[in-house]
């Protein structure tokens, strides 16, 4: 989830820093991001699933709040 959140919109973006590749790759098989490149330079970028999946998060924490 903080992997998702961490996301700038859907552009390709470098993951957060102490990311796992376990993480990334989990993500991956659930379809909300896709992966590029290799170790160090290493991307990611939201799907339209995983940006959806973070805009109804977002929604639902900021209700809670109210």
């Amino acid at each position: 989830m903080v992997l998702l959140h961490s996301a700038d919109g859907v552009d390709w973006q470098s993951p957060p820093k102490g990311t796992s590749l376990k993480t990334l790759s989990e993500a991956e098989e659930q379809g909300f991001i896709l992966i590029r490149g290799e170790f160090q330079k290493r991307q990611f970028r939201l799907t339209k699933l995983g940006f959806d999946y973070v805009e109804r998060d977002k929604r639902r924490l900021e209700a809670r709040r109210l």
